[in-house]
């Protein structure tokens, strides 16, 4: 559940391309809302997002070199 996995090449390179990506649409859709609670909330779930989408990249076969359990 813990396990963390440490990324070869292609998972850096996937994890760049992934987590830009999506920070360019987030910026693009937050620049659009006033500030505020609904903003905040909106950009709160899309760093969960990020952070699931992340360990699904990180945990991906071909994307690591090594896994540490604990």
């Amino acid at each position: 559940m813990f396990d963390m996995h440490m990324l070869n090449d292609s998972g850096k390179s996937e994890m760049r391309r992934f987590k830009s990506d999506f920070a360019k649409a987030v910026k693009a859709a937050a620049d659009l809302m006033p500030e505020g609670r609904e903003k905040a909330l909106f950009t709160t779930k899309l760093e969960e997002a990020v952070f699931f989408g992340a360990k699904a990249i990180a945990g991906k076969p071909g994307n690591y070199t090594d896994i540490t359990t604990f």
